[in-house]
């Protein structure tokens, strides 16, 4: 069975880049988060490195990942200085990373965001001391215009989506169609889930990977 790590940028006390009422370790939290339910939905088993809003050092997610022992790693960050566009970062020193960085690149475009290519880094620690094939995605920029492709919760879970096709495509896996949208009764019980226990994006991100996920959450709206 095919394993994956992913590494969620910043959390806790580093906020990573803050505009535009936007918080990288937010962002990058519910992209992975989403990224890891697809990945789970095609049979992947999948390693990460935090699953809600804390500190995350690097050297641990490198520590991590590489106890995992996983046969592709993906760092999930955003990016900052009024630039525009995606953009992924490898070591330049393995081949099924750059095939990897290159698979992801097109899903990205996909989805409607430009690319501003893949580079190579010497100085990433990711992409340096991870011991599997290894890549740092920078989906978008929060402190300029670039933001609003993905300024809400739903976008941000297709940057994801879009990485663990990425993904798939490189493991060699076929990538499945997306099951029927959710009716309106289904997609009104999760609105009132979230409202009712104050549950943010993240956490609903992560519960909408449950495999039971609209029964849960018909379940939670009828609890008096």
């Amino acid at each position: 069975m095919s394993k994956v790590f992913i590494g969620v940028g910043h959390g806790g006390k580093d906020p990573g880049a803050c505009a535009n009422g936007l918080r990288e370790s937010y962002v990058n939290l519910i992209m992975a988060l989403a990224m890891k339910a697809e990945l789970e939905r095609h049979g992947v088993t999948v390693g990460i490195s935090r699953t809600r809003d804390e500190d995350d050092r690097l050297a641990e997610e490198i520590r991590k990942c590489n106890a995992f022992r996983p046969d592709l790693a993906v760092e999930v960050h955003n990016n900052a200085g009024g630039g525009d566009g995606f953009e992924c970062f490898i070591s330049g020193k393995n081949e099924t990373a750059r095939r990897l960085a290159g698979q992801i690149e097109a899903e990205v475009k996909g989805i409607g965001q430009n690319s501003r290519g893949i580079k190579v880094s010497t100085s990433l620690g990711w992409v340096r001391q991870v011991n599997a094939p290894a890549v740092l995605c920078e989906g978008f920029f929060l402190d300029s215009a670039d933001y609003r492709i993905a300024d809400t919760a739903e976008k941000q879970r297709k940057f994801g989506q879009a990485y663990a096709r990425g993904v798939l495509q490189q493991l060699g896996i076929a990538v499945k169609p997306q099951g029927r949208p959710e009716p309106p009764a289904a997609l009104a019980d999760r609105r009132s889930v979230q409202e009712r226990f104050g549950f943010d994006d993240a956490t609903m991100c992560y519960l909408d990977g449950y495999r039971f996920a609209g029964a849960l959450y018909r379940r939670l709206a009828e609890t008096k």
